[in-house]
Formats: structure tokens, sequence, C-alpha cells
């Protein structure tokens, strides 16, 4: 008995010395096991990529950005979609629209966003309908984008803001909440690798979704007029006296919309499909 006590004693052993050297528990490079979530230039990883430095300092906001936003409703209120657009870090100076969205997001179906990002302009588009243009203006500085950027999709709570000014929170009685996302076109130049940045631009500027053709304009503007509800181009009570330049078309002479940029007219919601997409695909 004594002796089969040591040998199992000895097997045991063999194998937990085994499994021990089957753990690799060396060092890994940076890359091979971590991925950098933020910070920028405040994480600098060493040549050999063995080791990893973490700065801190005052952070700056200086980011650009390009929203397509849908905000949710009261039960029995149609959804709204938002866009928006800051240049490096203009948060303060937020250029937001709102719209009454004229399809329904969550029936099935397939509904397209785009946004044409060129160094003239920024268009979006909204089931091949382009519904805002920001035609980039010298006096708009450094608030019009032009910084390398991404693309991602998040979902994320607005209570604070996105239903009557936050009066409406969310309820997580029906979560989970799920966005499918497909067909993702992504097309442009890489700010990493072009070979000929002066000839992509010259590509960008030339395609079809940066070039805003008589009948796009009419469809825009027929889209604005049914749907907008709020530009802070009207917004008087937020921006006071400041008028963006881009906003020439709408800071004067026009008694639609309230000092806080709402529109005064009446909104219809509509579920039907809109009448110009055939003709902007």
């Amino acid at each position: 008995m004594a002796a089969a006590s040591a040998l199992l004693m000895a097997a045991l052993a063999v194998f937990a010395a085994a499994a021990a050297a089957a753990l690799d528990t060396s060092p890994v490079p940076f890359d091979a096991g971590y991925a950098p979530l933020f910070g920028g230039d405040n994480l600098v990883r060493s040549a050999d990529g063995r080791s990893v430095t973490l700065k801190l300092d005052r952070y700056t906001e200086n980011h650009d950005e390009l929203d397509f936003e849908l905000l949710g409703n009261r039960r029995g209120h149609g959804w709204r979609v938002q866009t928006n657009m800051y240049g490096n870090g203009s948060t303060a100076r937020g250029r937001e629209e709102r719209y009454h969205l004229p399809v329904e997001p969550t029936v099935a179906g397939v509904h397209r966003y785009a946004i044409a990002w060129t160094p003239n302009n920024i268009v979006f588009y909204l089931d091949g309908v382009p519904i805002r243009e920001v035609v980039r203006v010298p006096s708009m500085g450094g608030d019009f984008p032009s910084k390398p950027m991404s693309v991602y999709a998040t979902i994320w709570d607005g209570s604070a803001w996105a239903t009557d000014g936050g009066k409406y929170k969310v309820d997580y009685a029906y979560a989970p909440f799920a966005a499918e996302f497909s067909d993702l076109v992504l097309s442009g130049c890489d700010a990493s690798s072009v070979a000929d940045p002066e000839g992509c631009q010259v590509d960008l500027l030339t395609h079809d979704v940066a070039v805003m053709a008589p009948s796009k304009r009419a469809a825009m503007r027929g889209f604005r007029e049914q749907y907008l509800t709020y530009t802070a181009c009207r917004d008087r009570v937020r921006y006071k006296t400041t008028v963006f330049p881009e906003c020439d078309d709408l800071a004067n002479g026009d008694s639609s919309f309230h000092l806080w940029g709402e529109s005064k007219k009446k909104r219809r919601r509509s579920s039907s499909p809109l009448q110009y997409s055939s003709s902007m695909q």
C-alpha cells in the first residue's frame, strides 16, 4: 500500500509539472496581447514592443467629428434623426440639425445613411437623398473637419437631452436594445498610405456623391422643407448673436423658426419611401 501511494504521488507530481510547463508565462510584445483603446500620444510603446509608457497631462479636446444620430422617442411619437459636425474640438459650437425621420427604422427593411466628406463640402444622405450640405468657407477656420477620421457606431443613453430636452428617460425594462448594421462602404483617401493625395482629392471632389447637381439640390430643399425641425443656424437662445458663416441661407429674413431654433411648422409623419431615392442611387 505504501508503495502504491508513493507511485500515485509521483504520478501526480509529474502531471502537475507537465501542466505547469504547458502554461507559457513569458512576456509577450504589446501588440500580441493588448490594443490601445484611447489616449493617443499619451501611450508610448518602446521600439521592441516590450514596454509601454503612459503619460498624464491636461486633456485638450481637438477631435473632428461628423454624426448621424437616430433619436428615439416616446411611444406613439416618431423617431428623429440628427446630423452634427465638429472641427478641432469645437463642441461648444455644435452644428446640430434635427429632422423627423420619414422612415420607420425599427421595422423590416434596410435604410442607408451616408456622409460625403471632401475638402470643400460635407453632404449627408438618407436613402440616397441629400438632406444637408455644409459648404466650407474660409471664415469657418478649424471648425471644418480636416483631420483623418475613422468610422464607428455605438448605442448610448442620451436621456439627458434627446427626448423633449431630457424630460423622458430610457426605459430599461425594454432592454437590451439592438442596432443592426450591414453593407458598410468606406471609400476615400487613406491618410496613412495614399500614394497620390492630390489625385485622390480630385477623385473625391468630382464624384457624384460630392457634386450637388440642381436635381439633388431640389431634392434636398424638398426634404428640408418637409422634415427639418431644428437647426443651430436659427438658435439665437443658445448662440445669442453668433451666426455661423455657413448659415447665410438661414440667418436672416425667415420667421418660421422660434428663437431657440425649432421650426414653427407642423410636420407630418410619413412612412412612405422617400420620393427622390430612385434618382439618387
